[in-house]
């Protein structure tokens, strides 16, 4: 029997859209505090706009993950439990009531949504009052800075280590999901920061054409991730998972993934490549990040998606 060819679908939109938003949140704040080690003067703006992406991203996600749980509950008995005990699940860590399953991707996934969400949260609060002279928060930042890119970028490659863990056909080969899931989150989450300060109007075009620039070489990381991904799918030897490889690359699946990846890989990447940006326009920088974004999207929903087919 192929393996996972009997499991049901039941990835919705909801999960789509959390695991797009996420990647962006991971992707804008590891950029952020890149920036502000870097030289926080020279990339004032883009560690600025870098950490109110990632808290803006990160907000919705966790109303995402109880919409697709049902019930408010489901998501907090993740993170708590209301009578503690060591029998409950393998390994697990407990402390009072809190309760992380280090077996459970749900449970590791929430916690590291957590986390994230207060580091996102108390880098864009810091930023906020320092811009507006209330005090500076150097070595305070630079803590938070630093933690949350560690769950940033688990933040980012975590849905692609968790969808192969699902023993679909397409994905229980791949090695290059959560690798290529962390490439997509790079990509967009730089992509709407170049967004928002191109909207905004900021005129630092260093800080602007270096995101941009990020952003070209994220996309190249993409594409061979892409690759890796076909390949080791295909190497699989069983009929079962090269036929669900099928259905992506040149079946069911195929025109939405092959839209996106133009759309949102091969245009832009184009576009950087061929010079259009070299005096960094706000314009044409706002329409690659929208292509950039709408095509991560793309790709993370078709790739999902052709994972959930059952195959006949």
């Amino acid at each position: 029997m192929e393996p996972g060819l009997l499991k049901s679908a039941d990835w919705p939109l909801v999960i789509d859209l959390y695991f797009f938003l996420g990647g962006i949140a991971g992707g804008a704040f590891v950029l952020a505090t890149v920036a502000a080690f870097v030289d926080e003067r020279r990339f004032r703006d883009l560690m600025r706009v870098g950490y109110y992406v990632a808290f803006l991203a990160a907000l919705p996600a966790p109303i995402l993950l109880i919409v697709d749980l049902g019930l408010p509950s489901r998501f907090l008995h993740m993170l708590v439990v209301s009578k503690p005990n060591t029998d409950i699940g393998m390994n697990a860590i407990t402390v009072g009531p809190l309760h992380l399953k280090l077996l459970s991707p749900m449970s590791v996934g929430a916690w590291g949504l957590l986390i994230f969400g207060i580091c996102a949260f108390l880098a864009a609060l810091m930023v906020y009052l320092e811009d507006r002279g209330k005090r500076r928060f150097g070595i305070s930042r630079a803590i938070v800075g630093i933690v949350g890119s560690i769950f940033g970028f688990f933040l980012a490659a975590y849905p692609g280590v968790l969808l192969g863990a699902t023993a679909r056909p397409l994905f229980i080969s791949s090695h290059w999901l959560g690798a290529l899931f962390l490439a997509v989150g790079a990509a967009t989450g730089a992509a709407a920061i170049a967004l928002l300060m191109s909207i905004l109007g900021r005129q630092n075009r260093e800080a602007l054409a270096r995101l941009m620039n990020f952003t070209a070489f994220a996309l190249v990381v993409e594409a061979a991730l892409l690759v890796l991904f076909a390949i080791s799918v295909w190497m699989s030897g069983s009929a079962g998972i090269r036929a669900a490889l099928g259905q992506l690359l040149a079946g069911t699946d195929s025109v939405l993934f092959w839209l996106a990846v133009v759309i949102g890989l091969v245009i832009p990447l184009g576009m950087v490549l061929g010079g259009v940006l070299r005096n960094a326009n706000p314009g044409l920088a706002a329409l690659i990040s929208i292509l950039v974004l709408v095509g991560g999207f793309g790709v993370k929903y078709v790739l999902i998606a052709a994972g959930q087919r059952v195959l006949s």
